[in-house]
């Protein structure tokens, strides 16, 4: 039985590295092959591949994933599965404090290291910080690269993970290795680990938002499209976190920096046409 829970560990660990490994391979193809590539406009030059993926984990959601989630918030009372999606929030301290820092968002990074403190008298499962007003705030080095005006790349759906940019995958390689909790205890040991985290935060994500996933699928003429773009809003949303992106190039070419550029322009019309500035005006 050891074994075979040994072998399955292994199984699933390498099944994700070969997939951000197939991301890193496509993003060096594309920064070759893929200014003149087809559904430039989207930004996504390897859409056959990336739409058979997606197939292939809607099939494994379809299959394994949401009957587990079924049986998970059926059978599982409340505050167990709180206690255990709190226990997955906490494991990501480590990383979150150390992008909090290389944001250059020290107040952040304190009030994360608080929680984090707090929260590890728990070991995680009660999220005493909540209390006191330090909620959770995930970041990531994905995002800390979009706050330095990198751009995100090609999208690229990835087996098992899900939608994801190159900028992302590379940002989840770099953040497995900065969390120490990753090179804790013996390669035998870390290898259930890392696997059980994280089929448990799969499982622990469907079951949150099942509803939500079920009316996307049901509703949606173009699932793959639909999913493109809220991800992309949802990590756009992330980056920005109310702060002015750093561009290292200093040509505002990045995604984000237009986006930016574009909001703050908008902010100076609309408080052009409010009512006190155009008091202010008349009295001068």
């Amino acid at each position: 039985m050891d074994n075979q829970l040994r072998d399955f560990c292994v199984h699933v660990n390498t099944v994700v590295i070969r997939a951000l490994s197939l991301a890193l391979i496509l993003t060096c193809l594309s920064l070759t092959s893929c200014n003149n590539a087809v559904n430039l406009s989207n930004n996504d030059p390897f859409e056959p591949l990336n739409r058979t993926i997606f197939k292939f984990n809607d099939a494994l959601d379809q299959g394994i994933l949401r009957p587990t989630a079924i049986t998970y918030k059926n059978s599982i009372p409340d505050p167990i599965r709180s206690g255990v999606s709190n226990v997955l929030k906490w494991l990501q301290g480590p990383t979150i404090i150390t992008n909090d820092i290389m944001q250059g968002d020290l107040k952040q990074a304190q009030s994360d290291s608080m929680r984090f403190l707090m929260n590890t008298t728990s070991f995680g499962l009660i999220d005493a910080a909540a209390d006191f007003d330090m909620k959770y705030r995930k970041e990531d080095f994905g995002q800390t690269l979009g706050l330095y005006g990198i751009p995100a790349g090609p999208y690229i759906m990835l087996p098992f993970l899900g939608p994801s940019s190159a900028r992302d995958a590379v940002g989840r390689i770099v953040d497995h290795f900065l969390n120490p909790f990753s090179h804790i205890g013996s390669l035998n040991a870390r290898l259930p680990y890392t696997a059980s985290k994280n089929i448990m935060s799969a499982v622990n994500f469907r079951a949150e938002n099942f509803d939500q996933i079920d009316d996307l699928r049901s509703s949606s003429l173009d699932a793959y499209a639909k999913v493109r773009t809220i991800y992309r809003q949802q990590r756009q949303a992330a980056i920005n976190n109310g702060r002015v992106p750093i561009n290292l190039s200093g040509k505002g070419s990045s995604e984000l920096f237009d986006d930016h550029l574009t909001f703050t322009q908008e902010k100076k019309l609309a408080d052009l046409a409010s009512p006190d500035s155009k008091k202010n005006a008349e009295s001068k």
